[in-house]
């Protein structure tokens, strides 16, 4: 396989796994917001406990319509809005 052969499938594969729809999430009020980006990098970040306005929106939100039809924004969404962990006290 030469070079350019090799360049041109990195391309096409990179297309394919970049996201090209938008993540709709709908919100209590019936308002849609849309968000624009990798899927599996908001998922990270919610893991993260990243707490950016595209996080928020999506705490707030109440469903999700992605790519693919995944999940992975419902995930993300409840651990944003899970139980916080405070640090159990020593006891003397």
């Amino acid at each position: 396989m030469n070079m350019t052969s090799l360049h041109r499938r990195l391309e096409a594969l990179e297309r394919d796994l970049s996201p090209s729809e938008p993540i709709l999430l709908l919100m209590p009020d019936g308002r849609t917001e849309t968000l624009r980006g990798d899927v599996a990098d908001l998922l990270s970040r919610a893991i993260g406990g990243d707490r950016t306005p595209e996080m928020e929106l999506i705490s707030q939100s109440v469903s999700s319509i992605e790519p693919g039809g995944g999940k992975m924004i419902e995930l993300a969404r409840a651990l944003l809005n899970g139980p916080v962990e405070t640090p159990k006290s020593s006891q003397a």
